[in-house]
C-alpha cells in the first residue's frame, strides 16, 4: 500500500514534517517525488510516473507556496481519470512571499483563480479538500486502509 506525496516542493518541508511521519507511524508506504535543486533527470521522471501508476492514492498539497502551475495539473488529471486522490487547496494570500517578494495583484489573482477551478471540479467529482496537511495525510491513510480492507475481504477495486 502506498501514497504518493505530490505537489508543492521546492524548499517546502511538508513531507518530512508532517505526511511522512503520519505515514510511518501508521505502516503506509510512501513515494516522495521531491529533490534537491539541480537532481532531477529524466530517469526520475520515469521513476515518478510508476510511483503515480502504482499508488493507492495521491496526497497533492498546493500550498500558499505554489507558484507553478504543473501541480494543478497533475492534480486536475487524477480527479479527471477517477483515480483516488485527497487534495490540500490553499489560495495565496496578500502578504505571502515568493523568494522574498510579494506577488503583484494580477499574478496572485490569477494563481488563485486556478485553484478555485480546481477546488470546483474537486467537489463536484467528491473528492476530498482541505486545507490542513496533517488532516489531509490521515484523510490518505483511510483511503489505503480502506482499500486493504477491501482486498482483505476480496472486494479488489
Amino acid at each position: 500500500m502506498q501514497v504518493f506525496l505530490g505537489g508543492t516542493s521546492g524548499k517546502s518541508t511538508w513531507r518530512k514534517d508532517i505526511a511522512i511521519p503520519l505515514l510511518e507511524t501508521a505502516g503506509i508506504g510512501y513515494f516522495n517525488p521531491q529533490l534537491g535543486e539541480g537532481e532531477w533527470t529524466a530517469a526520475h521522471q520515469q521513476k515518478e510516473a510508476e510511483a503515480k501508476a502504482q499508488a493507492d492514492v495521491w496526497l497533492f498539497v498546493i500550498s500558499e507556496a505554489t507558484r507553478g502551475v504543473a501541480s494543478l495539473v497533475e492534480a486536475a488529471y487524477r480527479i479527471g481519470t477517477g483515480g483516488p486522490i485527497v487534495l490540500v487547496l490553499r489560495n495565496i494570500g496578500e502578504d505571502d512571499l515568493f523568494d522574498g517578494a510579494i506577488l503583484d495583484e494580477q499574478e496572485r489573482k490569477d494563481l488563485n483563480r486556478g485553484r478555485a477551478y480546481l477546488r470546483e471540479v474537486a467537489e463536484q467529482k467528491g473528492v476530498t479538500v482541505l486545507e490542513d496537511i496533517a488532516e489531509a495525510t490521515k484523510a490518505a491513510i483511510d483511503v489505503v486502509i480502506g482499500k486493504w480492507i477491501a482486498q482483505a475481504n476480496g472486494k479488489v477495486d
